[in-house]
C-alpha cells in the first residue's frame, strides 16, 4: 500500500507539473524536461513514470478530468442535502465546466488544447471522447431521474438532451477561455440556466403523498 501511495503522490506531483508547464507556456511546449523542472523532480524520475510524451499528456488529462467530476459530484450532493431539484442539481454541476474561476480557466484550457492534439492522434481522442461520454451519462441520467421525479417531461429524448445542453456548455466555456469579463461570465450562467430550466418544466412529485 505504501509503494501504490508513493507512486500515485510521485505521478501527481508530475502531472502538476505538466499543468504548470501548460498553463505558462502552452500545451505544445510541454517537455519531458520542462515538467521535471516544473515538478521539481529529475528528468529519470518522469521517464520512470512516463514512456512517452504522449503517456504524460494523457495522465495530465485524466487527472483534470477526474478533479472535475469529483468537483461535480460535491455540488451536486451539496444540492442533494438541500433538497433542491433535479434542475438545480443540473445547473450546479455543469457550471463546474465553465471557466468561472482561475482553477477551472486553466481546467479548461487544457481540455481545449487536448482536443487539438486528438485531431492528428487516436490515442489521445480515445480518451477524450471517454471523458466526454462520461460527461454526457451523467447528464442523460439526471434527466431520466428528473422524468421519474416529474421535472422533465416523460417523452425527452434524454440522450440527445444531454448532447445539446453539453455541447452548449462546451460553446460558452469556450467562448469565456480568453480572460471573459464578469458580465460575460454572468451571461453564460444565465445561459445555462435557462436551457437547462427549459428541459425542467414539470414539478417534482416525489415527496408529495409522504
Amino acid at each position: 500500500m505504501a509503494a501504490t501511495e508513493h507512486r500515485d503522490a510521485r505521478r501527481a506531483q508530475i502531472v502538476t507539473g505538466v499543468r504548470a508547464v501548460a498553463r505558462a507556456q502552452g500545451i505544445g511546449n510541454v517537455t519531458v524536461a520542462r515538467t521535471a523542472d516544473a515538478a521539481g523532480v529529475s528528468v529519470g524520475m518522469v521517464q520512470h513514470y512516463y514512456r512517452t510524451k504522449e503517456d504524460l499528456l494523457i495522465d495530465a488529462f485524466r487527472a483534470v478530468h477526474e478533479s472535475v467530476l469529483d468537483r461535480v459530484d460535491h455540488q451536486i450532493a451539496l444540492s442533494e442535502r438541500r433538497g433542491a431539484r433535479i434542475e438545480q442539481m443540473l445547473v450546479d454541476g455543469l457550471a463546474q465546466l465553465l471557466p468561472l474561476s482561475p482553477t477551472r480557466r486553466d481546467e479548461v484550457y487544457l481540455a481545449h488544447a487536448f482536443a487539438g492534439l486528438s485531431l492528428e492522434d487516436a490515442t489521445i481522442r480515445t480518451h477524450l471522447d471517454d471523458a466526454r461520454d462520461e460527461i454526457l451519462r451523467r447528464v442523460s441520467a439526471a434527466l431520466e431521474n428528473g422524468q421519474m421525479c416529474g421535472e422533465v417531461d416523460a417523452d425527452l429524448d434524454c440522450a440527445a438532451a444531454a448532447f445539446t445542453v453539453v455541447a452548449l456548455v462546451d460553446g460558452l466555456a469556450a467562448k469565456l477561455l480568453p480572460d471573459a469579463d464578469t458580465t460575460e461570465r454572468s451571461w453564460a450562467v444565465d445561459a445555462l440556466t435557462d436551457a437547462v430550466a427549459r428541459l425542467c418544466p414539470g414539478e417534482c412529485h416525489h415527496g408529495l403523498d409522504d
